[in-house]
């Protein structure tokens, strides 16, 4: 038996994971930040990973609180 869960974003299509939203990508940047450290102690690789998976969502954050993507957005559910 499945359990019902009461969620109020349930009508969006919406998963843990979902990086469309710039408080889930702000909150993937904190784990990096808080990853880094440890990250440096065991692996170079590693750390670059993060480095770059950082900067990549720092460039999507960027596109999705930009004004002008944001109006596309809203203009593409419109229509």
């Amino acid at each position: 038996m499945s359990a019902k869960i009461d969620d109020p974003m349930a009508g969006d299509q919406v998963y843990a994971g979902d990086v469309h939203r710039p408080m889930n990508i702000r909150a993937m940047m904190t784990m990096i930040d808080y990853l880094m450290p440890q990250a440096r102690e065991v692996s170079v690789s590693a750390a670059l990973l993060l480095g770059l998976a950082n900067s990549e969502l720092s460039g999507l954050l960027a596109l999705q609180t930009d004004p002008d993507v944001v109006d596309l957005d809203e203009h593409r559910r419109r229509h």
